[in-house]
């Protein structure tokens, strides 16, 4: 989850292209769904904490395109839902 999150926002500083990217990232989480929500709500508490931060908003932009491709070509291996609230379980799957 850290290394997709971290990949998230060195493509968001420098300039590789957009699709590219999204493989990259579907490739980086294992095809598992939950590593890229887990991405995301890192991106969201970086962009509540800075919203006027460019990098944040676009690597959030970026984990939800990650997101909608994968749900559209079905993408994703059938593992455990995120829940951003079960903090036992999130610090085993890190």
């Amino acid at each position: 989850m850290r290394l997709v999150f971290e990949h998230a926002l060195d493509v968001a500083l420098g300039d590789c292209e957009h699709a590219e990217a999204v493989a990259e990232l579907t490739a980086l989480a294992r095809r598992d769904r939950s590593a890229i929500e887990a991405a995301r709500v890192r991106a969201m508490g970086l962009v509540m904490t800075r919203p006027n931060d460019d990098t944040g908003r676009c690597a959030l932009s970026l984990l939800d395109e990650v997101l909608r491709r994968g749900d559209e070509r079905h993408r994703w291996h059938s593992q455990r839902c995120f829940d951003p609230w079960d903090v036992v379980a999130n610090t085993r799957s890190a």
